[in-house]
């Protein structure tokens, strides 16, 4: 349970001095993460001098790694200078003189202009301070005590002068190590027992202190916002506001994992909306459609921009998925065309497989037994002429759905998706093009693709807008990690679509809910939906309280949004996930599969043969760095976590500059 600033100080009545931390304790930044400061620079420095700058904050976060290193070849106890930061920072950029002084009074005033204060720090110094009790601030960090006093002063702090700080690069010390500890004790020459300590660090802010008999109080609270401090760069910057903007709004109370998600489906969908205004401003359109569960909620936001004034043309909404796609699509039966119907491991019963495919099938076999995935498809190739019957009347009145909903009218139609083959939508193009002649053109506008798009591209024109099957392969990898994830969040509040039924206003589509989506949608899913259509309405609009615009809004941002949540969950992110399942199956039956797979059992001498089929299992089932940072939490899995980091690097945390 978190204390508030009056508790803590009743609780150490006895003491007469205070001293507190700085960063992330007294003050932070309006950034999710310290590096996060360098990104903000180099887009400074970007916009200003060119792209030679292009890679400064990670190489930034580097020199300091060194620096570190070096200094404490010479004396483990001191910390680093900033210039020796600046000067390792230079050598490996090859920068002059100039450049040097240039980082270094920009990385002050950026500090500087990126300073907030964190209200329980305030308000405990505040109480000290009324209590006429000396505050002095103890900090671990490589700047001058006045580049300290300089962001105390620029948050309202006008009280903290110089005298007031004791920091580690100008004492040769660190609180981690203890040594810190002995200055500010001989500095305020008074009993440890009379000192009260606050601070964010569980060791330097508290076990350390608490060795020295000093009284002690750690408050986290505004380190959750942290992620891998070497993913910095400009793209992380929308989303590092909004992190930065929620942990300042819950301040010291409770973590509601839902915001992070609904900021990055946020991210996203204002990613959707986005990109199809750009090509509205590029071309004219016929229609724009929003498709399958994953374009509902870009839809909602869309319509409800209409409605409020903002100049779109109208949208529609319309329900298709790989399962009645590829079922309208049926022209031959045979092994290969009815392979795509059924995994090669799935099992089933005779009833299911009929549902699956939409008609009846003869069989000799009892309905009640599970027969194997070679023993389906020979029935559904025995069972040719109730399958083509059924699949024309399932085109035909698909076919009249899209009618309805403009996808037939002539001309170049959008057609937004989540993604990420693009097998489905050019496959509806097909059958759209042969209803129509040619007349209707479709275009995919997907949020991502991966390496299957390719061989989709002659079929219909594919566009990805955060990440394609042109960028890296570990790229693509990291997509395929997080997909799982994506498609149980970026979701409609109605089942999947599995066929089309004749009803008063014409055609709609025939859903199927399972019970494990119901349960997430109303768990999490409906909550990360609202705060999702929230964010991206305040994105898309330029709301003045929303520390993302429009203009921020790039697939490279959007990329950078997946990644930070996807590839580097967060401890709350992760443990919420554990009630969540995704539903593959083509017919969207069954329970689905945990988004967290369960930890296997490691061998004492481990193989590639191993380490290949928990990464395959974890790659195709589940989510994959959700479940790798899981496992990393216990001890008796995070050596199955180091086997698969060290066989396939692209799965370490790290994912900007690989």
């Amino acid at each position: 349970m978190s204390r508030s600033a009056p508790q803590v100080l009743e609780m150490h009545s006895s003491a007469t001095v205070l001293t507190i931390d700085f960063f992330d304790t007294l003050v932070s930044r309006s950034v999710a993460q310290p590096t996060h400061v360098f990104a903000v620079m180099e887009e400074e420095l970007c916009r200003r001098f060119g792209h030679r700058w292009t890679g400064f904050a990670l190489q930034r976060v580097v020199a300091e790694q060194i620096a570190r290193r070096k200094a404490a070849i010479t004396d483990t106890n001191r910390d680093v200078t900033f210039d020796e930061i600046c000067s390792e920072l230079c050598e490996l950029m090859d920068l002059s003189r100039d450049d040097h002084h240039l980082i270094a009074d920009l990385e002050k005033k950026t500090e500087v202009s990126l300073a907030v204060a964190v209200k329980f720090g305030c308000d405990i110094v505040s109480l000290a301070r009324e209590k006429s009790m000396p505050v002095l601030i103890v900090s671990d960090n490589y700047m001058s005590a006045q580049h300290i006093v300089n962001m105390a002063h620029a948050v309202g702090l006008s009280w903290v002068t110089a005298s007031d700080v004791i920091v580690s690069s100008e004492h040769g010390a660190m609180k981690h190590n203890g040594t810190l500890w002995d200055v500010v004790l001989r500095h305020l020459d008074v009993s440890p027992s009379l000192i009260l300590h606050v601070g964010d660090d569980a060791k330097a802010d508290g076990d350390v202190p608490a060795s020295r008999g000093i009284a002690t109080h750690v408050n986290d609270r505004m380190r959750r916002s942290h992620r891998h401090m070497m993913n910095t760069t400009p793209a992380v910057l929308p989303f590092s506001r909004l992190e930065a903007e929620y942990r300042d709004s819950v301040s010291s109370g409770e973590w509601d994992a839902a915001e992070m998600f609904g900021a990055l489906v946020g991210m996203i969908v204002a990613g959707q909306i986005v990109d199809v205004r750009n090509v509205l401003a590029q071309r004219e359109i016929a229609g724009i459609h929003f498709v399958a569960r994953d374009g509902f909620l870009a839809h909602s936001v869309w319509s409800n921009l209409r409605a409020s004034g903002v100049q779109l043309p109208e949208a529609s909404y319309f329900s298709f998925s790989r399962s009645v796609v590829w079922r309208a699509g049926i022209h031959v039966v045979d092994e290969l065309t009815m392979a795509r119907f059924i995994g090669d491991d799935e099992e089933m019963t005779v009833p299911r497989l009929e549902r699956r495919l939409g008609c009846s099938l003869d069989s000799t076999i009892d309905r009640t037994v599970t027969i194997s995935a070679v023993t389906a498809r020979q029935i559904l190739v025995a069972n040719s002429k109730n399958i083509l019957v059924a699949s024309a009347t399932l085109r035909e009145r698909m076919l009249s759905y899209l009618q309805a909903q403009g996808l037939l009218e002539p001309g170049h139609h959008v057609v937004v998706d989540l993604g990420w083959t693009g097998s489905s939508i050019a496959d509806l193009a097909h059958i759209v093009s042969e209803a129509t002649n040619g007349q209707s053109v479709i275009e995919g506008r997907l949020t991502g693709l991966y390496w299957d798009a390719w061989s989709q591209r002659a079929r219909v024109s594919l566009h990805g807008f955060a990440m394609d099957d042109f960028h890296t392969i570990d790229d693509n990898r990291r997509l395929l990690g997080i997909l799982n994830l994506l498609e149980v969040m970026v979701t409609a509040p109605h089942g999947s679509v599995v066929g089309y039924s004749d009803s008063e206003n014409g055609v709609a589509p025939i859903y199927v809910d399972t019970q494990v989506e119901k349960e997430a949608f109303e768990q999490l899913v409906a909550r990360v939906s609202a705060i999702g259509a929230r964010v991206a309405t305040a994105i898309v609009t330029d709301s003045p309280d929303s520390p993302v615009k429009s203009s921020d809004i790039t697939g490279e941002t959007v990329w950078a949004a997946m990644m930070q949540v996807g590839h580097t969950p967060r401890p709350e992110e992760i443990a919420v996930s554990g009630l969540l399942r995704h539903i593959s199956a083509i017919d969207h039956e069954g329970a689905g599969t945990a988004l967290l797979g369960d930890a296997p059992t490691r061998p004492k001498k481990v193989n590639d043969t191993f380490v290949h089929d928990v990464f395959n299992t974890l790659m195709h089932g589940h989510w994959l760095q959700g479940t790798l940072r899981h496992w990393n939490q216990k001890p008796e899995s995070a050596e199955v976590v180091s086997d698969i980091e060290k066989r396939f690097p692209f799965t370490q945390p790290q994912w900007v500059g690989q």
